[in-house]
């Protein structure tokens, strides 16, 4: 499957801005996050406590993640 992967704010020290992905054995956001843990295992913390967006839409963890979907990690940000 093919997906497209946006990283923002401190996840782009782990993962590229925007990074096109064929994966095998991913499903669901709960299977993309582990692995993405396995890829960069320094972005732990950060990973579990991100929002994922599959196509623009918040996602759960039991979301599927379908063929050419755009997947965003949005991590816990502040601003000012």
């Amino acid at each position: 499957m093919k997906i497209q992967l946006l990283s923002f704010a401190a996840l782009k020290e782990f993962f590229p801005s925007k990074q096109d992905l064929s994966l095998e054995g991913i499903n669901t956001v709960s299977d993309l996050k582990s692995y993405l843990l396995g890829l960069k295992p320094d972005a732990e913390k950060l990973i579990k406590i991100s929002r994922i967006s599959v196509n623009q839409t918040i996602a759960k963890d039991s979301d599927l993640i379908t063929e050419g979907a755009i997947v965003a990690l949005l991590p816990p940000s502040s601003g000012g």
